[in-house]
């Protein structure tokens, strides 16, 4: 458990450092390209998103479960290789597909041509093998690195709207490299290239069926914001990106969780350990009710104060965005347990992929219709659609390994102690009306953690409980 303590730590520092080079960015990019530029490369990378799921294949889950399945360390390199014979060989087909598409498009041409990194970081991308192997702690701190150099760069060389194409060459090159730098230690753990054609072969068929997500995804993703451009304004596209960025931005806490607990669980299940399976996936349930709860009822707290300061008062439509998308973070998080960390390795990838279709198609209909009605908040709306009916279904394709009743019972503390701290959030607004909104928000966040965590530990919280063990542990030990 030290090991998958370890990697959680790193993952979520590096998400973290996602969450606070945004923080930094966002504010400054969006007053110095301005808003319509913001959503045209809100447009531009919705699209160019459409091509990256084809890429990524879902090897990211996939190739995961099969390096965590590996028990001989001879056998690591042939399953590398096969595994990443079949990304190369489809991955190069959707670049030579983005290619034709760039050469034909006149609108936004050069966005799309300095796009091509992005397409070959994702031919690149082999963070699969490190999660699967549990190793994540090197790769963490190079994407640390290279993140940090992404900063720095656009502070730099963004300096106003006619920056856009420099802006994006940025955010391109800097994923390019940090999956470049990802190979130097591969290579020289593995040596050599071994691959067995039968195994690439066996690959495919599962590869495909998991791929099957992403691709699927890519409704309530990007074809929804592209919809939302043609049906109204790049400038729309921008209000609700804003919104999505900020709100995804959380997701961290989450999937960290499944990066590090996915492996592990398939340890577990291919080695029949039912009662560390089971103790694994109901600590999952209770760290995500912990963690995404809160900041569901918190973004919506002060979303109304946040959006105008952070994003500014052009960005103000964003507000309900943000309040609608919110509860995505708990659905998301649930999702994750159900799909990945039961439903993938449990080998049941058809119903995995089939959760996902069904709900993507109905938020692709309620976007068309919501759309007409709402504008750039039909979109949300469709999105959160999307979320809760993933849920909903891979719960019930998980049922037999868990039970709802158990799980309800673990979620139903957290649940009332957000909406308390809620009401306590939202009453600092009418108590505190003279003072500068930032002070204002952070005092919302400040009363907000106390009544959550307090309510908590008043009930002692089992997670709680537990790290304040391990902290003193760690104080003792020192002393």
């Amino acid at each position: 458990m030290k090991k998958v303590t370890t990697n959680y730590i790193f993952v979520l520092l590096y998400q973290l450092l996602i969450i606070i080079t945004p923080i930094f960015t966002m504010p400054y990019v969006i007053r110095v390209l301005m808003p319509e530029n913001v959503g045209v490369e809100a447009y531009v990378s919705s699209v160019v998103q459409i091509f990256t799921a084809f890429a990524a294949l879902g090897m990211g889950d996939y190739g995961r479960k099969v390096i965590a399945s590996v028990k001989r360390k001879q056998d690591l390199k042939v399953e590398f290789y096969s595994l990443y014979v079949v990304q190369s060989f489809f991955s190069a087909i959707v670049l030579i597909a983005y290619l034709i598409f760039t050469y034909y498009t006149k609108q936004y041409q050069l966005l799309f041509l300095i796009n091509i990194l992005t397409i070959l970081s994702y031919i690149f991308d082999i963070t699969w093998f490190y999660t699967g192997q549990e190793n994540i702690k090197n790769i963490m701190i190079r994407n640390m690195v290279v993140r940090l150099g992404s900063m720095i760069g656009i502070f730099c060389f963004v300096k106003g709207p006619d920056d856009l194409a420099i802006y994006v060459w940025i955010n391109a090159a800097t994923l390019f490299l940090g999956q470049l730098v990802t190979w130097l230690p591969l290579l020289r753990k593995l040596r050599g290239f071994e691959v067995q054609w039968e195994k690439v072969k066996k690959h495919v068929v599962p590869v495909m069926t998991v791929a099957i997500v992403p691709i699927i995804t890519l409704i309530p993703l990007a074809v929804n914001k592209v919809i939302l451009g043609n049906s109204t304004s790049a400038m729309d596209v921008g209000f609700y990106n804003q919104a999505f960025k900020l709100m995804t931005l959380f997701v961290v806490f989450v999937t960290a969780l499944s990066t590090v607990m996915s492996p592990r669980m398939v340890k577990q299940y291919n080695g029949a350990k039912k009662e560390d399976f089971e103790r694994s996936m109901y600590f999952s349930f209770r760290y995500v009710a912990l963690s995404t709860l809160p900041l569901v009822t918190g973004l919506i707290a002060i979303a109304p104060l946040f959006i105008p300061l952070f994003l500014g008062s052009a960005f103000q439509p964003s507000t309900l965005n943000l309040q609608i998308l919110a509860p995505s973070l708990f659905f998301s998080g649930l999702a994750g347990i159900f799909g990945l960390q039961i439903l993938v390795t449990t080998g049941r990838n058809k119903s995995y992929a089939f959760s996902v279709l069904i709900a993507a198609v109905v938020s692709f209909g309620t976007n068309i219709i919501f759309i007409r009605l709402w504008g750039s908040y039909g979109t949300a709306v469709s999105y959160l659609i999307f979320t809760m009916m993933t849920c909903v279904l891979q719960a019930y394709f998980a049922r037999h390994y868990f039970s709802i009743k158990k799980m309800i019972q673990q979620l139903f503390p957290y649940v009332a102690a957000s909406l308390i701290a809620f009401v306590f959030e939202i009453g600092v607004t009418y108590v505190l009306t003279e003072i500068h909104a930032i002070f204002i928000i952070a005092a919302q966040v400040f009363i907000g953690g106390i009544v959550y965590f307090g309510i908590l530990l008043l009930f002692r919280d089992p997670l709680l409980l537990k790290a304040g063990q391990i902290l003193q542990a760690k104080i003792t030990r020192k002393k």
